[in-house]
């Protein structure tokens, strides 16, 4: 009995090292056929075909492709996050809208270069508005809403709603209708940065609306 117990350690590592493998191979070969066949055209029993694991071992890891999705985006969104970081740390000086002008551009690179992670990670959740309270969407909702809130304390805006303004500017750009005016209408994402400056920067700018007051009084 005494030398099961000695060797129980042993036995649980080695359990825990296979985890940590089988995960890690499951990843690299998801990350390699979403990349060379698509998001869709990959089944998790593929999956668990390439990565040499049982379907009970691959489901154990990860429940769904969503999962999978979102596994695979956490390295990067980490990524984002230190770019963000450096690039805009608390209380930096300068122009609140600038700084938002400067978020809103690497936030849709990121979405562009990672849309279809974003797409299979938002199809599974269920009930839908759970998609407005994982951390990454409440993370991105702070950041702006602490761009806006210095911009309104700047005078560079009016006073604003700052929690729905956050929200109508994240709707904007949510990845099913990024994709949508990507693929669809053949959008630019310079063209939807275009927009969304118009819309979002230079429309919240206090001369914007002077000088739309201005044109209805005359």
């Amino acid at each position: 009995m005494k030398d099961v117990a000695s060797d129980q350690p042993v036995f649980q590592r080695r359990k825990r090292r296979d985890a940590v493998e089988n995960r890690e191979r499951i990843l690299n070969v998801a990350r390699h056929l979403f990349a060379t066949q698509g998001v869709d055209a990959t089944s998790m029993n593929e999956i668990a075909q390439v990565a040499q694991v049982g379907p009970g071992t691959l489901y154990r890891c990860f429940a769904h492709k969503g999962a999978l999705g979102e596994a695979l985006l956490t390295e990067e969104i980490a990524a984002f996050w230190r770019q963000v970081d450096a690039t805009l740390f608390p209380d930096a000086p300068g122009s609140a809208l600038s700084q938002l002008d400067w978020f809103l551009d690497a936030l849709l690179r990121m979405t562009e270069s990672h849309m279809p992670l974003f797409a299979v990670l938002l199809e599974v959740v269920k009930p839908r508005h759970q998609a407005y309270q994982n951390p990454f969407y409440s993370a991105v909702h702070q950041r702006i809403s602490h761009l806006l809130t210095k911009a309104v304390a700047q005078s560079e805006t009016v006073e604003l709603d700052v929690s729905f303004a956050a929200d109508a500017i994240l709707a904007a750009i949510t990845p099913p209708l990024y994709d949508f005016q990507r693929q669809s209408r053949n959008f630019s994402r310079e063209r939807i940065l275009a927009g969304m400056r118009r819309l979002f920067i230079d429309g919240l700018r206090v001369h914007s609306q002077q000088a739309t007051d201005t044109g209805g009084k005359g």
